[in-house]
């Protein structure tokens, strides 16, 4: 039977009967004629695809070019202003006698351009840097450099406590055998600087025997206004249930220091395949599904800000969001807040067997990808959560290209969020509500 024969472009939703046939259509659309890879190629560019350059301007275009060729509809861009930053020098020192440059030290946004000569300071180590950890040294602080160690996810945090102290800036010293990764320091650009570094058991030992090493910190960067994209487009809804909304969203930005493959190349890659597989099939769903590259998340999500702030009056029919960040080979289901959805999940689950998904799905209560700025409004929200390989290493760092994502595996990925979104479009009843802020799961 021709795909013609099964769907028909002018055919009403297909009765539940046909469910199965429908998602067997699209995983073998997805096995057996993935673009996957060849579109993941084009993105991954040498220096990524930070919001607010040229690199990702010609993401965004190549993505709604896309769009186009695959027959969705509505495609456009949806342009929003933010600030935007860049590192391009790093140097971080250790004066001892003689000195010694730290390789791999990588500055952390949005520090501002040290001085020529750089900032140079005392070394402070105050472990993991909570609030009790700074206070501990509160009278020692001013004007030092302030040591974290092991490595924290929650940078942001403890750069805010570290500068409350009257600290000259923050390094962050990472675990063994781990190289550091880019991110977030400063929630607005400042002067104090702030630096990642490798582990260095030689000034972790200058400390434990009471000495005070100091470091010399020199950062080149650069903080600009921008008016980046957000790349939308559509398969339109048919009947009473139209007007209600399915998200499917993936941030297209990246840092700077790799391609921009791992994160998030391969998720902005899968769901451009997921957008070829249901326009292409001549599915007509009940809902529409609405494809959204979001920019900006590297930089506090700026991308999904904008599109809620534009979209505000529309909250009510998105019925969900399905946020895909690094996917990997599909391992578990992530749900955010609304256990109403859990019946259609589970019912996914079983019936994609070959793909072994965990039988339990996660719950929380918010994220720190695009998914974090739907949920707090009140939007049900899934994601599904991965294995990176031996890629993961290369999160947020130099080694993030091409060749380390997990190709293969990410095509399934796209073969299981295909069924998901088809069936959270074509459910006879919504699946989930939404909720008023004051009524949703505090985080």
């Amino acid at each position: 039977m021709t795909l013609g024969l099964a769907f028909g472009c002018q055919r009403p939703v297909a009765p539940i009967g046909e469910s199965a046939s429908i998602d067997r259509t699209l995983i073998g659309e997805v096995m057996m004629h993935s673009e996957f890879a060849a579109n993941l190629r084009a993105l991954c560019m040498p220096g990524g695809r930070l919001s607010g350059t040229p690199n990702a301007e010609a993401a965004e275009r190549f993505v709604a070019d896309k769009l186009r060729e695959y027959g969705l509809k509505n495609v456009h861009f949806e342009p929003f202003d933010m600030q935007s930053w860049i590192v391009h020098e790093t140097q971080v020192t250790l004066l001892t006698d003689p000195p010694r440059v730290i390789d791999g030290a990588i500055g952390l946004g949005k520090t501002m351009s040290t001085p020529p000569d750089g900032v140079t300071a005392e070394l402070i180590d105050v472990g993991e840097g909570r609030e009790a950890d700074l206070q501990a040294h509160a009278a020692s602080l001013p004007g030092k450099l302030v040591l974290i160690h092991p490595e924290v996810r929650s940078r942001r945090d403890r750069v805010r406590l570290a500068v409350s102290f009257g600290a000259a800036g923050v390094v962050f010293m990472g675990s063994t055998g781990q190289p550091p990764y880019i991110g977030n320091g400063h929630e607005e650009p400042r002067p104090e600087p702030i630096a990642a570094i490798p582990h260095d058991q030689a000034i972790l030992d200058l400390l434990q025997h009471g000495e005070k090493p100091r470091l010399n910190i020199r950062l080149r960067t650069e903080n600009w206004n921008s008016r980046p994209n957000n790349v939308v487009g559509e398969i339109p809804g048919a009947g009473p249930s139209a007007h209600e909304v399915v998200l499917i969203g993936a941030h297209l930005d990246s840092w700077h220091l790799g391609e921009g493959a791992i994160d998030n190349g391969n998720g902005s890659a899968a769901i451009l395949e997921v957008a070829r597989t249901l326009a292409r099939s001549g599915w007509q769903p009940r809902r529409t599904v609405r494809f959204v590259w979001f920019a900006g998340e590297e930089l506090d999500l700026r991308g999904s800000k904008a599109y809620i702030a534009a979209h505000r009056a529309e909250l009510d029919d998105i019925v969900c969001l399905v946020n895909v960040d690094m996917p990997g080979a599909p391992r578990k289901l992530v749900g955010f807040g609304h256990p109403e959805l859990e019946p259609l999940l589970k019912g996914a689950i079983a019936d994609l067997a070959g793909y072994e998904l965990d039988a339990e799905i996660v719950a929380a209560n918010g994220g720190g990808s695009d998914e974090a700025t739907f949920v707090e409004r009140g939007v049900a929200a899934i994601a599904l959560s991965g294995e990176l390989g031996p890629g993961v290493k290369h999160f947020h760092n130099v080694g993030d290209k091409y060749e380390t994502v997990d190709r293969r595996g990410t095509v399934g990925s796209a073969a299981v969020i295909s069924v998901l979104v088809r069936r959270l479009a074509d459910a006879p009843q919504r699946p989930a509500m939404h909720h008023t802020p004051s009524s949703t799961p505090a985080e």
